[in-house]
């Protein structure tokens, strides 16, 4: 049983009684309206018996009082004829109102109205008449026949109300009793419904509470089963995993994180993230930002910064890198923060080794080109030493020792931007760009002449940046060298240099824009050359310039992509270089 059907049921038998009880609350209120209007009519029976008494006996004054008189014919014997009139009239009104319902009766009562007048008038006549009319039997006798006939109409109405009373008082005991049987039945009826579907309700519940109980049982099995399940996963999978809460205390470390930060489980739980995870830049050795403020501050998966080490509980040393995410919850709201990360540092060593060994074959194959470079600036200065020996003219020796020099002087130039090449500076430095390709190219002078590729330089604005010289000129020399392969025999290449203002995601630097005239990069090329040991040269190519000029971009805080090039007279590749004014260490080291 769902949720919905269970609340459907408590509903039912919640409100099932409450319409039941007031069903039998109304129906106990229609009887007792019935009872009342009983006691109701028999009240007004009473009051109109009681009315008709008073009438009957305000009549009988009047006619005491006028008795009186036609006795002794003294006036004051008139006093109760006279105090009875407006008693008589005002029991005429009453009676009125009360047997408004009672058609029978109301004619009677307009009988007796008719009656009492015409015995009124008569007796008035006699008051105000001659003394003669007193003693006259025969009008003694019309009065007497018109009060009998009076009383005849208020026995009647007497007797009717009196037969009406006896009705009414034998039918109250009556509905009274039939309204205790009909209370008393009904209520036992409405327990017996209640009774039984109570039953039934409570056993639907009774039986959906042992349902949900089974599965509640079977779903916190399934969670254990699947808890234990994830347990054993975390603790297998070859990744560390550390879960905290959202005040950065951890809650969970599985066994390849308890290796790398030297903390058990038990020994971390409760603690907060920046005891037991102690990271550094690997260089600045100055301390990483907290993975779980940045977490909480940007709600979102972030990525450990370049150069991250792991600080061990015993001391030892681990780059490592990976992300932290936040732990969304049922509502939606954050309620914890995960880190995944893993050791890179034989990686690290690795991609080292890989890259002193890419420097290595960048300065092999320019070797040979220099060699020829130098070699022929020295036979120059040979000659021009054995002429010395032979020349007694001063202009003309002073003319061989100026070339001397001058062959000695490209030769020191040569020397120079070789040795640069490899030299490695351990922080970075403030760098011209033009001139630092302009050495470039004059290591590739003799490459470009063989080939006689037609190289076009745009140098728009001298840019300085913040790097690492011998890294950028290894950089740049990839991107010739390959453009100069690409263009082939008389092709052309054109390296473009300007400067680039900030953006909303990218500071102020400098762009360099290296293009050919070859075939281009081919579409299903396009996704893998900037992965290791990737080339389409062959046999010629190690496959590592551009993804070690990738990397070197990269740890200058900039940008490289390899794409079609769409400038006219170049429609080979364009090789695209954002490199920003200040490099990323330079940034912290400020921040």
């Amino acid at each position: 049983m769902n949720l919905r059907e269970f609340r459907r049921i408590l509903r039912q038998t919640l409100l099932v009684p409450i319409a039941l009880l007031l069903a039998l609350a109304t129906f106990f209120l229609l009887d007792l309206e019935r009872f009342s209007s009983a006691l109701h009519a028999l009240d007004h029976s009473d009051r109109v018996t009681s009315q008709i008494n008073g009438l009957q006996k305000f009549i009988l004054d009047q006619e005491t009082g006028m008795r009186g008189y036609e006795l002794s014919s003294d006036h004051a014997m008139l006093v109760p004829y006279k105090e009875s009139k407006v008693p008589i009239q005002n029991c005429f009104a009453t009676l009125r109102g009360l047997l408004a319902d009672n058609s029978a009766q109301e004619r009677r009562l307009s009988l007796l109205s008719e009656r009492y007048q015409v015995w009124l008038v008569r007796s008035q006549e006699m008051i105000a008449g001659e003394s003669s009319l007193l003693n006259d039997p025969r009008i003694h006798q019309q009065n007497k026949l018109l009060m009998d006939n009076i009383r005849e109409v208020v026995n009647q109405m007497l007797l009717e109300e009196d037969a009406r009373r006896r009705l009414l008082s034998e039918r109250a005991p009556r509905i009274e009793h039939g309204e205790l049987v009909s209370i008393l039945t009904a209520a036992l009826l409405i327990g017996v419904i209640l009774a039984l579907f109570t039953r039934e309700r409570l056993r639907t519940v009774a039986t959906s509470y042992n349902s949900a109980l089974d599965e509640l049982g079977r779903r916190s099995q399934e969670v254990n089963e699947s808890r234990r399940w994830f347990q054993t996963t975390l603790e297998s999978i070859g990744d560390a995993v550390i879960a905290c809460d959202f005040g950065g205390r951890i809650r969970f470390l599985n066994a390849v994180a308890e290796e790398l930060t030297g903390w058990t489980l038990h020994e971390a739980h409760g603690r907060l993230l920046t005891e037991v995870f102690n990271i550094i830049h690997e260089e600045t050795r100055k301390p990483s930002e907290n993975p779980v403020e940045k977490v909480r501050k940007l709600k979102k998966v972030v990525g450990l910064a370049n150069h991250t080490v792991l600080i061990s509980r015993q001391g030892k040393e681990h780059v490592i890198d990976d992300s932290a995410a936040p732990i969304i919850g049922e509502s939606g709201e954050m309620t914890g923060i995960v880190l995944v990360f893993h050791d890179v540092t034989e990686q690290r060593r690795t991609e080292a080794a890989l890259v002193t060994g890419e420097k290595l074959a960048v300065a092999g194959r320019l070797a040979a080109s220099i060699a020829h470079e130098i070699h022929n600036p020295l036979d120059s200065v040979t000659n021009l030493m054995f002429l010395l020996r032979e020349e007694e003219d001063a202009a003309k020796r002073a003319e061989y020792l100026r070339l001397a020099e001058q062959e000695l002087s490209r030769t020191m130039q040569i020397s120079r931007a070789m040795l640069s090449l490899y030299r490695e500076s351990k922080s970075p430095v403030a760098l011209d760009l033009k001139d630092l390709i302009e050495g470039v190219l004059l290591l590739l002078e003799r490459r470009i002449a063989q080939q006689e590729v037609d190289l076009k330089v745009e140098f728009r604005e001298n840019c300085i940046v913040e790097g690492y010289p011998a890294e950028l000129r290894q950089v740049f020399t990839n991107v010739t060298v390959n453009a100069i392969d690409a263009a082939g025999p008389h092709g052309r290449v054109c390296i473009r240099l300007e400067g680039a203002p900030a953006e909303e995601f990218r500071a102020a630097g400098a762009i360099i824009e290296v293009m050919d005239s070859g075939p281009g990069v081919a579409e299903k090329a396009g996704t893998q050359l900037f992965q290791p040991f990737f080339t389409t040269k062959g046999e010629k190519g190690t496959g590592l310039g551009l993804w070690v000029s990738m990397g070197i971009v990269q740890k200058h805080g900039g940008m490289m992509r390899l794409e079609n090039c769409k400038e006219n007279g170049y429609g080979g590749a364009c090789a695209w270089i954002y490199l920003p004014a200040r490099t990323m260490m330079s940034r912290e080291k400020s921040a």
